[in-house]
Parts: C-alpha cells; structure tokens; sequence
C-alpha cells in the first residue's frame, strides 16, 4: 500500500513539473521553423497528452500543399507543418516522425485549417477562372482589354499586349523556366474565344523582357 502510495506521489509531482505550450513558446523553445524532431525534443517536458509523437495523437494530410496538422491525446494544441512528404505515423508503443517544418500552432482544428496556405493555381486554372461573357465584334476591343488584364494574373507572367490586332505579345517573367509555349498559346487562344468572345485570326508571341528576344510563338487560328 505504502508503495502504491509513493508511486501515486511521484507521478504527481512528475505531472506537476510538465510544462505548457504557452511556457514553451514563451521560452523560446517552440518556434516556426522547427523540424518534428526538433520540436519533439522540447516537448519532452510537456504533458504527455499534448506530444503529437505519442500513440494516441491524430494527423491530417492537405496533399494540395504539403501540408499536415498534427496533435496529441488532449486535443489542447494543434501543430501545423509544411513542406511534409512523410507523415507522422505511430504504432502501438511509438511513433515514426516523418518530415516537415512547423508553421504554426493553434488552439482548435478550425484555426489551424484556416490558416493554410491557399493552393496557388496553374497557368490552365487561371485562364479557365477568367470571368464568362459574351462580347459583341462592336466590342472587341474591350474584349482584347479585359483578356489582356486576366493574361497578366497568370503566375509567370509579366506584361502582356496587343500591339497589332493580329498580334499578341505576353511576357513572361522567367524566360527560362521551360514553359510549355504551346499548351499556354492553346490555353489562351480558346480561353479568349470563350471568355471574351476575342475571335481567332492571330499569333501569340512569347518574349524575354530582359534581352528583348522571342522565345515562343503560337498561332491562334
């Protein structure tokens, strides 16, 4: 009985000694940037019930950005982690780390699920989000306005015009990211059509803006 009772006393001083998240952070020794181990190491002295690489715990993978929340049997904090490619996965005595940095770290699942990074959208996505609308012929040039205004959103993109209504010139930002030139002028060409009722019957031109030089070309016919 004696023994039962010191190791009841003992337990409960050991719990008493754990540290919070608050009190962790506070200390500098949770902060953004960690690595699962690093942030596995300082929380050796927190509850058990709040280290997410303990059985118990739970994760969840957003595979649009990498990203993975974690959290431990209490549910009192919620971990957010990107760049992750291997998850945390535990077995019935421990648990496999995985990889990723750690974002940040919040009371509820809700606000860990908003503050995700937004899925950045492809080049095809943008142009097939632009806005439907019928333009008249008599209206074609605010057509070829409002296409250009929709082409210079596309990630990789840094200028666009129409120098001759036969001609449409797109710069793009990073002229040696291997785009497919092809694909984009096809995205385009239809894209215009559909959206801005800008009829074929022209060439697109892909420029370096920094030596002035064609880099692709793509006829819209």
């Amino acid at each position: 009985m004696n023994k039962l009772f010191s190791l009841i006393l003992i337990l409960g001083l050991l719990l008493n000694g754990c540290a919070t998240t608050d009190s962790l952070v506070s200390k500098g020794k949770i902060k953004q940037g960690l690595t699962k181990s690093e942030l596995q190491v300082a929380l050796w002295t927190s509850y058990p019930g709040d280290d997410p690489f303990l059985p118990g715990g739970g994760s969840m993978l957003f595979q649009d950005n990498n990203t993975e929340i974690i959290w431990g049997e209490s549910r009192n904090v919620y971990y957010v982690f990107r760049y992750v490619s291997e998850t945390v996965s535990c077995g019935m005595l421990l648990c496999r780390l995985g990889n990723g940095t750690l974002e940040s770290w919040h009371k509820t699942l809700d606000e860990a699920r908003a503050s995700l990074p937004k899925k950045e959208l492809t080049q095809t996505e943008k142009l097939n989000q632009m806005p439907s609308k019928t333009y008249k012929r008599s209206e074609n040039k605010k057509g070829k306005n409002a296409m250009v205004a929709s082409i210079k959103d596309i990630p990789g993109v840094a200028d666009a015009g129409w120098p001759q209504d036969i001609s449409l010139w797109i710069f793009m930002s990073n002229p040696n990211a291997g785009h497919d030139f092809d694909r984009l002028g096809y995205t385009v060409c239809n894209g215009g059509v559909t959206n801005f009722g800008v009829q074929k019957g022209y060439s697109i031109t892909f420029w370096n803006p920094y030596n002035k030089k064609e880099i692709g070309k793509y006829r819209c016919y």
